[in-house]
């Protein structure tokens, strides 16, 4: 009988002693971002981001494909200096009555956030989705982002 409860001893101070894997912690954020279309060198958009992101972000268009869609890569930095490391992302623009103007509809273009970035987003990952409008026109670009960030 001792044996037993030696070895069940044993049992319990082993599985104490295996780390327990944490859950991710997952938030919601959103907000407004606007950008001028090729504001730098003719390939770059920038502008300011507002809400739980806010800072700045440039997203340079990496290609203009077959099916219409754009391929982006987005540079996020927020107000307090730390990065935002996204993956490409593929917008499918949905045209409007004015041939300069197109609708950004969610679900329709999306950023993936992975680990990399700096400070508090060093081991961030989680999506970010749009829904807004371009101007190519006016070069500009106004979108609301909504996502979840997780820890």
């Amino acid at each position: 009988m001792l044996r037993a409860a030696s070895d069940a001893l044993l049992v319990l101070v082993l599985a104490l002693a295996v780390p327990v894997a944490q859950a991710a912690i997952c938030e919601d954020v959103g907000g407004v971002l606007m950008t001028n279309i090729a504001a730098i060198d003719a390939t770059y958009n920038l502008g300011p981001v507002f809400g739980d992101l806010q800072g700045s972000v440039a997203a340079k268009i990496v290609s203009v494909n077959e099916d219409g869609t754009f391929t982006l890569q987005h540079y996020w930095v927020t107000s307090t200096g730390d990065t935002i490391l996204l993956k490409p992302a593929i917008l499918h623009p949905v045209a409007t009555s004015d041939p300069n103007v197109v609708a950004v509809l969610w679900g329709n273009y999306k950023s993936d956030i992975m680990p990399g970035g700096t400070g508090k987003f060093a081991k961030v990952h989680g999506t970010l989705s749009y829904f807004g409008l371009a101007d190519f026109k006016q070069s500009t670009l106004v979108l609301r982002y909504r996502g979840s960030l997780c820890h």
